[in-house]
């Protein structure tokens, strides 16, 4: 009987221990505590600001590059008589779809916008340094739209002084298609 209350503490001891060659972690140092880590609402503020800027970049891009391609070719004097033919064309990396064609251009803008704001967002997620760089990546590219917008504006003021000086007409100018 004795043997068996030994053999069975035995068997129990060994159970409950742990293993004889389990590894473990030492450190010289003492163990710091668990701290939370809290994300700051900044970043993420900041994210979608420069979504909302990319968004604002691409509608003014695409706006002022349809009201550009689609600008009338045809200028009359004030009489009505021909003065000039003028065409505007793309001269952005989207003439590939045709230097006209206003839908074509205008869906590679906002496909290619759309591409970014889809890799930023990918960045974004992984956290740490790559939200700073999503959020660089964004605001890089709402500018390069938004500066696009702003050079065809400059473009469309100044194609009524383009046609006087190439004709050296200095009256109202009517344009038709």
């Amino acid at each position: 009987m004795r043997s068996l209350a030994v053999t069975c503490f035995i068997i129990v001891m060994c159970a409950a221990a742990p293993r004889a060659f389990a590894q473990t972690r030492f450190s010289p140092l003492p163990e710091s505590p668990k701290v939370p880590v809290r994300r700051s609402r900044l970043d993420g503020v900041l994210y979608l600001a420069s979504e909302g800027y990319l968004a604002g970049g691409t509608w003014l891009d695409a706006s002022t590059t349809v009201r550009g391609l689609e600008h009338p070719t045809m200028a009359y004097r004030g009489n009505g008589s021909f003065l000039m033919r003028y065409v505007v064309t793309e001269k952005g990396w989207a003439r590939c779809m045709g230097n006209r064609n206003a839908f074509g251009v205008t869906a590679a803008n906002v496909a290619l916008n759309l591409g970014v704001l889809v890799a930023s967002r990918r960045l974004f997620r992984r956290g740490g340094r790559w939200r700073i760089l999503a959020i660089g990546f964004v605001v890089a590219k709402a500018t390069a739209s938004t500066w696009a917008g702003v050079r065809n504006i400059q473009l469309e003021g100044g194609i009524n002084q383009q046609v006087r000086h190439d004709t050296g007409y200095r009256g109202a100018i009517l344009w038709r298609h």
